[in-house]
């Protein structure tokens, strides 16, 4: 038998594209028809529409890129692969059931360790946003990608006057508050640095599909990020999220030293 070659990259984005608008189309049905919720064992909301449109992407990824592992949020892993797609449904579960629109889905590939693209889409906004490695980040106004135009982090090279955010509880804000302009966090607040709008966010309780695609819009918008070990894989827990220009002289005011990205 023939062995098929590897999917390019551009491939692997317009697949990515493909799982945002199932995951999207699904969530807004969801949204209008009600989805159950319950309490996870973490403390945190999951609805009927959370595991749905994670087993629907589940099924679109095993006919497209069967040979692929995935990750996700509400399943867990399938086996290890050296490409590995990080999912989550419905980021921000708890926005969804309360009828706040920032909530959206996440999709991202991982390669030998390294986020090659990611997306994260809020359908009712709406918007999306998107990277991949090399090419640049992007922002759409609607919910595709047929529109998007790049973006790009701040300039603001000193800390003090940055705007800045913690998502989570953490002993890290008052220092944030004493030394910069602190900003309320919410959900988007990573996507508004990607876009310019914020030097600094820190998520405090992130899981590696929270995280993923956010690490390659902001590093391919010129930022960069660092997780709680000091480098730039996934892990759960802290991450890090800068222009770049502030990285660090925020590291170092947290006590950080030595945890610039690698």
């Amino acid at each position: 038998m023939q062995k098929t070659s590897a999917p390019t990259l551009e491939e692997d984005l317009a697949l990515a594209h493909k799982l945002i608008d199932l995951a999207s189309t699904l969530a807004c049905d969801y949204l209008a028809s009600g989805s159950p919720a319950e309490i996870k064992a973490d403390g945190s909301p999951v609805t009927v529409a959370d595991r749905e449109i994670e087993l629907a992407m589940r099924r679109y990824l095993f006919e497209h890129r069967p040979e692929d592992a995935v990750l996700g949020e509400e399943f867990g892993s399938t086996d290890e692969a050296q490409r590995c797609w990080l999912l989550d449904p419905i980021d921000g579960t708890f926005n969804f059931i309360k009828g706040n629109r920032q909530w959206g889905s996440h999709v991202a590939l991982q390669y030998q360790g390294n986020i090659l693209l990611g997306i994260v889409s809020r359908p009712i906004l709406p918007g999306r946003w998107w990277a991949a490695a090399g090419q640049g980040a992007y922002r759409s106004g609607t919910n595709s990608s047929d529109d998007g135009v790049p973006i790009q982090v701040s300039s603001i090279s000193k800390l003090e006057g940055s705007r800045v955010t913690l998502w989570g509880d953490g002993a890290y804000s008052r220092k944030l508050k004493e030394n910069a302009r602190w900003i309320a966090p919410h959900l988007n607040a990573i996507l508004e640095l990607a876009e310019g709008e914020l030097e600094a966010v820190i998520d405090m309780t992130g899981a590696p599909w929270d995280h993923a695609p956010l690490v390659v819009i902001v590093q391919e918008a010129g930022g960069h990020y660092t997780n709680q070990d000091g480098g730039t894989g996934l892990l759960a827990g802290e991450g890090f999220y800068t222009n770049g220009a502030v990285h660090d002289e925020l590291l170092q005011l947290l006590g950080l030293n030595g945890r610039s990205p690698q």
